[in-house]
C-alpha cells in the first residue's frame, strides 16, 4: 500500500501541475511524454489489490486524453483531461485512507499536499530537461513552477505541523521514531526550503542546467522525504 500511495501521489502531481507549464510553451511532446510517464506510474498502484479499479480508471483516461492531445480546444480532449484530474484527486485521497487509515480531513489534507510537493519538484525537474530538447522555450513555466515547489513545500510543513500539534502526537512521532522522523522532516521538509533561493537564482539568470542540477537534489530530498512520511503515517494515523 505504501508503494501504491507513493506511485499515485507522484503520478497525479505530475498531471495536475501541467497546466503551469502550457502546452503552447513546451508542446505536444512534453505533455505526451509526462503523460505517459504518470500513467505508467499510475499502473503501478495494481501491486495494492485495493487501488486496482482506481488504476484502471486512470490508464484508461490516460491514454485517452493522449490519443486527443491534437484537438486541446475541443470537448474530446477536454472533457477526459478534467475527468483525468479528479480521478487523481479522487484516487490519491482514497489511497491515504486505505494507507494510513486517518481521518478523511486528514487524508485529504495529506494527499494534497503530497500530490502538489511531488508533483511540483519533478515536474520542475523534468521541464529543466525538456529546455535542452527546445531551444529558446520561454522561461516562465519553469519559474511558475519554482514558485509553486515553495508554497507547496510550506504547504506540507504546515500540515504535518499541525497533525503533530492537533493531535498532540508530537512526542510520539518525533521522540520514539528518532531519525526516522527528523530524516523526514530535514529531507522532505527542510531540504527543499534551503534549496529553494538557489533554484530561483539560476531560473532568475535563465540558467537552466544549473537549477536541473539542483531541482535533481531537492527531488532525491523529497523522494527521501515523502517515502519516509508515507509510512510514519501509516503508523501514525495522521499526515506526517
Amino acid at each position: 500500500m505504501l508503494l501504491a500511495l507513493f506511485l499515485l501521489d507522484l503520478a497525479a502531481g505530475l498531471y495536475l501541475f501541467l497546466p503551469l507549464v502550457g502546452r503552447r510553451n513546451a508542446g505536444v511532446k512534453f505533455y505526451r511524454l509526462v503523460l505517459t510517464i504518470a500513467g505508467a506510474l499510475a499502473a503501478g498502484v495494481a501491486v495494492a489489490r485495493p487501488l486496482w479499479i482506481d488504476g484502471a480508471v486512470i490508464v484508461a483516461l490516460t491514454v485517452l486524453a493522449v490519443l486527443m492531445l491534437r484537438y486541446p480546444r475541443r470537448l474530446v480532449f477536454r472533457v477526459p483531461a478534467a475527468l483525468l484530474g479528479a480521478a487523481y484527486l479522487v484516487a490519491a485521497v482514497h489511497a491515504w485512507l486505505l494507507a494510513t487509515h486517518a481521518t478523511l480531513a486528514w487524508s485529504i489534507a495529506g494527499a494534497l499536499t503530497s500530490v502538489a510537493l511531488l508533483g511540483s519538484v519533478t515536474l520542475a525537474m523534468t521541464l529543466g530537461h525538456w529546455y535542452l530538447v527546445v531551444r529558446g522555450m520561454p522561461i516562465d513555466p519553469l519559474k511558475r513552477l519554482t514558485h509553486a515547489t515553495l508554497a507547496a513545500t510550506i504547504a506540507r510543513l504546515l500540515v504535518v505541523a499541525a497533525a503533530l500539534t492537533i493531535a498532540g502526537t508530537w512526542h510520539d512521532v518525533a521522540v520514539r521514531q528518532g531519525i526516522f522522523f527528523w530524516m523526514r522532516a530535514g529531507w522532505g521538509l527542510v531540504a527543499p526550503l534551503l534549496l529553494y533561493p538557489m533554484v530561483w537564482g539560476t531560473v532568475k539568470i535563465r540558467s537552466t542546467m544549473a537549477a536541473t542540477g539542483i531541482l535533481y537534489v531537492e527531488v532525491v530530498a523529497v523522494v527521501i522525504g515523502e517515502v519516509l512520511g508515507g509510512w510514519l503515517s501509516a503508523g501514525a494515523h495522521l499526515p506526517v
